[in-house]
């Protein structure tokens, strides 16, 4: 994640983080709804789907689709541990050498066997720039892929690249069948233009704007894992919250990703649906500024962060949403290697924590003893919002007034990504937004969120925060093949971040998952990264 091209592919996930909502969908309905000897699920979903060519596959709605369709070479298990899928093995040469032996037995859905050209094409696909991949970006360090082997891939980067390891287990490498997507052309992967997998299911039929159904494939490759509970899905966009909640809890959908925190009580009280808490690795955070005034200033920004109750909001607002904040970027879902080393430095590091008498320290300091008046971004989110008038009732007891600028879960996705940059400066003041790591790395939060690279347009680096020092930092890490040097590395970032505050990390985020009892395997035990494995074949019913 090193560009202007990786924060702006990096939109469509983070985004969905904190709206997970577009347009409006069909609602639910009896048929294909659940029962006790079904061997059909029906999954809600909080948006409808419009592509799931993997190549585009990349928020929270789109990706559980399209990787029941379309395998990858390596995929994240249980653990977050990289294993095979479609490779059946892998090793790293070097430091920028990275081979992969491919399975000679899987055919795509439609019978047709999976090729040495098929699996090649399907990687080139990602860097053509005319096809702009949203995670394109996954293969910036990319020099060349290559058949070494009868059925043998060698990656070479141009650069060492701790990261590049994990995009091979994510959507970033899912294989097509380079016939069909030729055929097709731009039609591939929307509802014209029906894709062809290796994956567990193929799609039978997609309704425009409303249901995906899909069956078991028959040609599935991994003969070994025997045939899936489940035999059919229905993909049923609901974009309502209450809608999909009451269609949850009234047993007409089996799975719902998207649980609103504020309708929790209403899950819990059912006896149609279970409740799964997944740690996540995202984020809430207020995004300051940095380039623009009151925000310009360290001090203003330390007084806000030294003003706000965090404690009490998580008790009384957040709630199950999330897991009471260390104010780092990096929640303890990413502390997976030199974990002892993480967690000691979570116990010491200084951090700026709920103070007023502090925080009127640093009006002082900032020359803005009386206070100040500045505006906070907030998207329409029920939870957002409710967040924000706790802070603007604690920043008002030590005189600083907070302005609330409500606007469209779009419109405030598009500002988190630069939209309306002017003389290169971003509109707002401050804005509430969220992020969550791509990968099982402490980087992938750091990196997108605090390069200077991503303070432009279509930049994750939503505070326009410009270090030389941290960027040095960064660039140093992502190039080390040494865990514990780049623990060392990443840490004295976030020592450089913890002052100077360009975020305030409110809370680390949760999934929240209802799901319906007769599921008795597959959700409960999800990891923080469902959104690449969470595969509907390794579901068991009951």
């Amino acid at each position: 994640m090193k560009t202007n091209r990786i924060q702006k592919a990096a939109a469509c996930l983070a985004a969905v983080l904190i709206t997970v909502g577009l347009a409006a969908c069909s609602g639910p309905s009896s048929a294909g709804g659940s029962s006790a000897t079904s061997t059909t699920i029906t999954v809600g979903l909080s948006a409808q789907v419009k592509n799931i060519d993997p190549i585009y596959a990349y928020d929270f709605v789109t990706s559980p689709v399209t990787n029941q369709v379309t395998e990858s070479l390596l995929q994240f298990n249980k653990k977050n541990q990289i294993v095979p899928m479609l490779a059946k093995s892998w090793k790293q040469v070097n430091s920028t050498t990275y081979v992969y032996e491919i399975r000679n037995n899987v055919k795509f859905s439609d019978g047709k066997p999976m090729t040495m050209d098929d699996v090649i094409y399907s990687l080139n696909r990602y860097r053509e720039p005319s096809l702009a991949s949203y995670v394109a970006w996954m293969y910036d360090s990319v020099d060349t892929i290559k058949q070494t082997g009868t059925w043998e891939l060698t990656v070479k980067l141009k650069s060492p690249d701790a990261l590049w390891k994990y995009a091979t287990a994510t959507s970033g490498t899912g294989i097509v069948e380079k016939s069909v997507v030729e055929k097709l052309g731009k039609a591939y992967g929307t509802v014209n233009g029906l894709p062809v997998g290796t994956g567990a299911y193929k799609i039978t039929k997609w309704a425009s704007g409303g249901d995906i159904s899909m069956q078991y494939n028959p040609n599935y490759w991994n003969k070994a894992a025997g045939v899936p509970d489940v035999k059919n899905i229905i993909f049923r966009p609901i974009e309502e919250d209450s809608t999909r909640v009451a269609a949850s809890t009234s047993g007409q959908i089996d799975l719902d990703l998207a649980t609103p925190v504020d309708m929790i009580n209403q899950v819990k009280k059912s006896s149609k649906v279970k409740l799964a808490t997944i740690p996540s690795s995202g984020l809430n955070y207020i995004s300051f500024n940095t380039k623009k005034t009151p925000f310009d200033n360290v001090n203003a920004r330390r007084a806000v962060a030294a003003a706000i109750n965090v404690s009490d909001i998580q008790k009384n607002v957040i709630k199950d949403a999330g897991i009471a904040t260390n104010y780092l970027l990096d929640p303890e879902t990413l502390f997976v290697f030199e974990k002892s080393t993480w967690q000691d430095y979570e116990k010491s590091s200084n951090v700026i924590t709920y103070s007023p008498s502090k925080a009127k320290q640093y009006l002082k300091d900032a020359g803005l003893s009386s206070g100040f008046s500045f505006t906070m971004t907030v998207d329409s989110k029920t939870l957002n919002n409710n967040v924000l008038l706790a802070m603007q009732q604690d920043l008002a007891k030590v005189g600083i007034t907070c302005k609330i600028n409500k606007v469209s879960n779009d419109e405030s996705t598009s500002q988190q990504f630069g939209s309306g940059i002017k003389n290169g400066i971003r509109p707002y003041e401050a804005l509430i937004t969220g992020w969550s790591s791509d990968f099982p790395d402490p980087a992938g939060n750091l990196t997108p969120l605090l390069a200077s690279s991503g303070g432009g347009d279509g930049g994750s680096n939503s505070a326009q925060y410009s270090n030389s020092e941290v960027d040095s930092l960064l660039a140093k890490q992502l190039q080390s093949t040494s865990d514990s040097e780049r623990t060392s590395l990443m840490t004295q970032v976030m020592n450089i971040e913890n002052q100077e505050v360009p975020y305030y990390v409110y809370t680390h985020q949760n999934w929240l998952f209802t799901y319906s009892p007769r599921i008795t395997s597959g959700i409960n035990n999800a990891s923080a990264f469902w959104y690449w494995n969470l595969y509907v074949k390794n579901f068991k019913l009951s």
